[in-house]
């Protein structure tokens, strides 16, 4: 899809005062407002804000905090909306560590790949309007709702490192082909959208999703897991490591139209090289789906958080988001984290950081996809024949960090491979892991 996007975050700030190199410990609610503007030439103006709260209750755990709160409300001017609330506490419940999360999100426009990475081939043409091979703007599109609600609890395992997880995770799937008719509403000459079948509606014309699951469906599911956990520090740890796996089991009695199951391992690993200055970090993460994963929840990766598909600003920066959905995947980031000036503003604790990256990943596995119904001259302008090959993206950083967690960062991923994507520009809140 030819897409012209610009997306501006600014933190509130009011009055700086003078700088200073100290690292106060903080006390009480403190929080950080972040206005978002954007626009996409399919979806029109975003426009919405970001809260990020934290109480450091009497300042004893600076830099961690006893809560925080996370409130996000966005939209765009024709109809695309993401409202997320999520509220993560170490003492609500005492000694033990809450997360719960509510999220809404439609999303007109919602990228879809197929399945097995690279064995579903992305060709940019198809959604370059002028390209000899040019389908629709919209061609890997799907218009999408999602609901979710999840709540998880931890505690550890008596006086260790080792923490027992468990919760809930529900959630509720709309799906449909991308509404033409409503997207091209005001546009012009070349911007307007042609009526052709996009990759969702061959997938399901060719049995690859099945009838009783193309409009979505419930999500819901049990999660366990175990955790070891001796980081120095929630966010942005200097050395310590967190492993962790985790299970999510979905019967057919939550409501859910199969049975099936997921677990994911992951492995994040911290180094100091220099004091309070420079680290390495890296993490490992393995997916595992098992059982009949019905096809609209097949990107939804088995976390504490809601994330979404191996590609994009939570796994593999400047790959495509989404572009990676396999039955058996693995990925890898390697992060190089430099503090490189601290300063004192408004009251607060601030540092600025620069982080270089390099990101890879595979399917292991991909799901099986019964192309007895394709063409073979189809078959060979959308398909490959394997999926296991790896894909891997380099890029660098820029962080602005406020009290050691409120963390507005600026990410940008380049993509070795076109078939995977270009690049990536990605501006959110927090470190990737």
């Amino acid at each position: 899809m030819k897409k012209q996007g610009l997306l501006i975050i600014l933190a509130f700030t009011i009055g700086l005062t003078a700088f200073s190199q100290e690292n106060e410990p903080k006390m009480g609610w403190n929080f950080g407002v972040l206005p978002a503007l954007g626009f996409d030439s399919n979806l029109g103006l975003m426009y919405g804000g970001i809260v990020n709260l934290f109480d450091y209750g009497d300042g004893s755990r600076f830099p961690d905090y006893d809560h925080s709160l996370y409130l996000q409300l966005s939209a765009y001017t024709r109809g695309s909306m993401d409202a997320i609330a999520f509220f993560d506490s170490y003492s609500l419940i005492p000694e033990k560590h809450f997360i719960g999360r509510f999220s809404y999100n439609r999303n007109r426009t919602y990228p879809f790949y197929g399945f097995n990475g690279a064995q579903t081939i992305y060709n940019s043409n198809f959604e370059t309007n002028g390209a000899d091979d040019f389908i629709s703007q919209v061609f890997y599109r799907l218009d999408r709702g999602q609901t979710k609600v999840d709540v998880l609890v931890e505690d550890k395992i008596a006086d260790s490192k080792f923490n027992w997880i468990a919760g809930l995770d529900l959630g509720w799937y709309q799906i449909s082909t991308v509404d033409i008719d409503h997207l091209k509403r005001k546009k012009e000459g070349d911007d307007i959208l042609p009526d052709a079948n996009l990759l969702y509606d061959h997938f399901v014309e060719w049995g690859l999703i099945d009838q009783n699951v193309k409009d979505g469906g419930f999500d819901n599911s049990i999660k366990v897991g175990v955790a070891y956990d001796s980081r120095d520090r929630l966010t942005n740890p200097m050395r310590g490591m967190w492993t962790e796996i985790l299970f999510r089991g979905a019967p057919k009695f939550f409501g859910n139209p199969t049975n099936f199951a997921r677990i994911a391992f992951t492995h994040r690993q911290y180094f100091t090289l220099v004091e309070e200055k420079l680290s390495f970090a890296y993490r490992l993460w393995y997916e595992g789906n098992f059982g009949d994963v019905p096809f609209y929840s097949r990107q939804h990766l088995t976390t504490r958080d809601c994330i979404e598909g191996f590609g994009g600003v939570k796994t593999v920066r400047g790959v495509l988001m989404n572009r990676v959905v396999g039955r058996h995947t693995a990925i890898g980031n390697f992060e190089l984290r430099w503090k490189a000036f601290r300063f004192n503003a408004i009251g607060q604790n601030f540092y600025v950081g620069l982080n270089a990256f390099a990101d890879a990943g595979s399917v292991l596995q991909g799901y099986n996809l019964d192309l007895s119904s394709v063409p073979q001259a189809i078959q060979d302008r959308f398909f490959a024949d394997e999926s296991n090959e790896l894909f891997y993206t380099i890029g660098g950083g820029l962080k602005l960090v406020m009290n050691e967690n409120f963390v507005v960062s600026a990410d940008y991923g380049l993509a070795m491979d076109k078939n995977y994507g270009t690049s990536g520009m990605y501006i959110a809140i927090g470190y990737l892991f």
